[in-house]
């Protein structure tokens, strides 16, 4: 199965419960806490801040956009916002959590589409001038689902305006601990505790080599790439995101190439994409999240990286 396809099959089944646990609101709190703390991490002027330096206009691009984590972040400080999923059944969500909240579909709006298809790498779905020179692009715990996160994060950068900034969160390798039946954090656990049976290899750290292999290795398992679309006549079965069926763990496993990244390998897929200015940086305090019953305590990095200015030395 193509990893587009299998990322719309996980979430088309469980857009409705994906952030409904509390659990998982806390998480998303904290991750907006974070990052709104310090905003002048990102590196773009925003609008609404308060300040004089602020922007009248500010563009984001929320990608693999979900439910609307990172639009919800940034919402405040931004004045436009579009997003892109794989998953119909997330667009969907995602509009209507807009429009509950009395936001325009001129100000805040999802489509369904994929940027990342290698045989069709310019859409024409997404070749209007409103698809282009963002301000910012965002994507929240998505970058272990995509399948080659250099062509992902190259194809985000032609997105954006030059000077304009890509931000990601996800999982950091090695940044978990196991938690007890109360949900508490069990003491000198710390590892890699991800549930991931997809054999796609723990610890990968996306350097040339490893991206090669990784290429070819969902080459040969899966015998075709993103670029086979396929319609489905019957609703997708629902699955809450604590389901332990059999069913569910295939979905879930199939749509996730790696789980967990280290520092040193986000920056160098995002300097081969060819940003610059990156940093990688990890959150203060460990997140409690909840899968198939297994309890754990991980760790999440932010990334950010600028696309360049066409003709400004960058020395």
């Amino acid at each position: 199965m193509a990893n587009a396809e299998a990322n719309r099959l996980y979430f088309d089944s469980v857009s409705d419960s994906y952030d409904s646990k509390p659990w998982f609101a806390k998480v998303n709190q904290q991750v907006a806490d974070s990052l709104r703390s310090d905003l002048s991490w990102v590196g773009i002027p925003f609008a609404n801040t308060g300040s004089p330096s602020d922007a009248t206009e500010v563009r984001l691009l929320d990608y693999a956009c979900g439910t609307g984590l990172m639009t919800r972040v940034f919402g405040p400080y931004v004045t436009k916002t579009q997003g892109i999923d794989v998953s119909p059944n997330m667009v969907s969500s995602y509009n209507n959590r807009a429009r509950e909240a009395n936001l325009s579909e001129a100000t805040v709006n999802a489509v369904v589409g994929n940027l990342f298809d290698k045989s069709d790498p310019s859409p024409s779905a997404f070749s209007g001038p409103e698809w282009q020179n963002f301000d910012l692009a965002t994507v929240g715990f998505g970058f272990h689902h995509f399948e080659d996160v250099v062509h992902s994060a190259r194809q985000l950068k032609e997105r954006l305006r030059p000077g304009g900034v890509l931000v990601i969160n996800d999982f950091l390798e090695g940044g978990d601990l196991l938690a007890d039946e109360n949900g508490d954090p069990l003491p000198d656990s710390q590892g890699t505790h991800a549930i991931h049976n997809h054999n796609h290899g723990h610890g990968h750290d996306h350097d040339r080599k490893e991206e090669h292999k990784h290429e070819h290795k969902h080459e040969h398992e899966h015998g075709h790439r993103c670029e086979h679309h396929h319609h489905h006549k019957h609703e997708e079965k629902k699955h809450d995101i604590d389901d332990t069926s059999l069913e569910f763990h295939n979905k879930m496993n199939a749509s996730i190439v790696v789980p967990h990244f280290s520092i040193e390998g986000v920056k160098r897929f995002l300097t081969e994409a060819g940003f610059i200015d990156i940093d990688v940086t990890t959150m203060k305090e460990r997140v409690y999240m909840m899968f198939e019953g297994k309890k754990i305590w991980r760790t999440i990095l932010f990334a950010k990286g600028r696309k360049p200015v066409e003709g400004k030395s960058e020395l």
